[in-house]
């Protein structure tokens, strides 16, 4: 989103545990349980970010989330989600604008509702990832990615299962980015990490 970049990898500074993680949340919105029960997604790292933002050539102000969740078990690998003001997705693919999508996905792009939640949406895959786009009525803009492994047969199972997990954190997410500025980092990293991750930053 705004001033986000291009989907990343996560910056991980120390090294996955072996096990899944028993936090009840997963970035501040995600309940663990749903995570590995409904989606059969489990999460060995995770990071979120949340602050507010503002777009220095419109003016526009709002706030941000950011989530890094990371499995890199198969089936899965990450789940992303950023939030925030920007008409752009920044997909892997590159930049897109929010009203393009079904141009720019033809073949799978569909339009979506989640129940509670206020606003519009699209939904896509591409290659081996799930999309979810959703523009709220205060012109906010999320974009989740999910990248999935398994078989092409399952896929629309995992887009449900996906859809499923986070109708209820699209209604949480705006209230949790607007609330005060966090960072969260699990498993913590160790101080000599962090500073080489804060200086590979700078």
């Amino acid at each position: 989103m705004a001033a986000c970049g291009v989907f990343s990898g996560s910056g991980e500074p120390t090294p996955s545990p072996d096990t899944p993680l028993a936090d009840e949340t997963i970035c501040g919105v995600f309940p663990n349980r749903d995570l590995q029960e409904s989606l059969g997604f489990n999460t060995y790292w995770y990071s979120y970010i949340t602050s507010p933002t503002s777009n220095v050539e419109t003016g526009e102000t709002g706030y941000s989330y950011r989530c890094d969740m990371d499995s890199d078990r198969d089936p899965f690998g990450l789940i992303e989600i950023r939030y925030g003001i920007s008409i752009k997705l920044y997909t892997s693919d590159g930049p897109v604008i929010f009203d393009e999508v079904p141009a720019s996905y033809p073949d799978t792009a569909r339009e979506v509702a989640f129940e509670g939640v206020e606003g519009e949406g699209w939904a896509w895959t591409d290659s081996v990832e799930i999309y979810v786009a959703w523009r709220y009525n205060d012109t906010q803009v999320l974009l989740a990615r999910l990248t999935y492994w398994g078989p092409p047969e399952d896929l629309d199972e995992q887009v449900d299962r996906f859809h499923a997990v986070l109708e209820p954190a699209l209604a949480s997410i705006p209230e949790l980015a607007s609330t005060t500025s966090t960072r969260v980092v699990v498993p913590s990293p160790t101080p000599e990490a962090e500073d080489a991750a804060t200086s590979a930053d700078d």
